[in-house]
């Protein structure tokens, strides 16, 4: 069963159909120099999530399984609050992750999510309000289900798209952002790749 109580199976056929749209075949490139992915997440929102707030609850929830902010991931972010509710989705390698064990991660994230639902604003009510009922989904990272694909696939359906500002892409339904340690590790991998000739 996967994390989120759906049969593999039924999660495998949804990936498949998923990576028949079109797909940042660059970010898919680089994708593939990593070797240590360990986690594929994502997280919901039941509420409707301004589109400048959902980059710094995406920060807000990563730092907790990150050591020193030196976590390397790949998040994308989808949803328009009119096809459907804003939410991302990331990748996570284990290079910079306070542990690679699933169990771990995954009560690491809900006890963020818990305490920063738990904070109180001025006016006395949550300060972060799309936390209290957000959904988040962990599953260990299987190359044979899809993963960089789907965080590499054109969002074609949304009305509205994300703002650039923090992000690595924001052309045209491609909404990604790569952490600076997983950009100089691919960097570091590419040089090493060209030295060769």
């Amino acid at each position: 069963m996967a994390a989120w109580g759906c049969p593999n199976v039924y999660y495998k056929l949804f990936m498949l159909l998923t990576s028949k749209r079109e797909k940042d075949e660059a970010l898919v490139y680089h994708l593939n120099k990593i070797d240590d992915w360990v986690v594929y997440g994502s997280v919901g929102f039941r509420c409707r999530t301004r589109k400048d707030r959902i980059k710094s609850l995406f920060f807000k929830l990563i730092r907790a399984l990150e050591r020193g902010n030196k976590g390397e991931f790949v998040v994308r972010f989808e949803g328009d609050n009119r096809t459907r509710e804003r939410h991302f989705h990331f990748l996570m390698a284990q290079e910079g992750l306070v542990t690679k064990e699933l169990n771990s991660i995954n009560a690491l994230l809900n006890k963020r999510i818990k305490d920063l639902s738990y904070l109180v604003n001025e006016n006395g009510g949550p300060q972060y309000p799309e936390l209290v009922s957000c959904s988040p989904k962990l599953v260990k990272y299987d190359p044979s289900l899809g993963a960089k694909g789907y965080i590499s696939k054109k969002a074609d359906d949304e009305v509205e798209r994300l703002e650039g500002k923090g992000l690595d892409s924001c052309v045209d339904g491609y909404d990604w952002k790569m952490s600076p340690s997983l950009r100089k590790r691919i960097k570091n991998i590419n040089t090493l790749d060209i030295s060769h000739y």
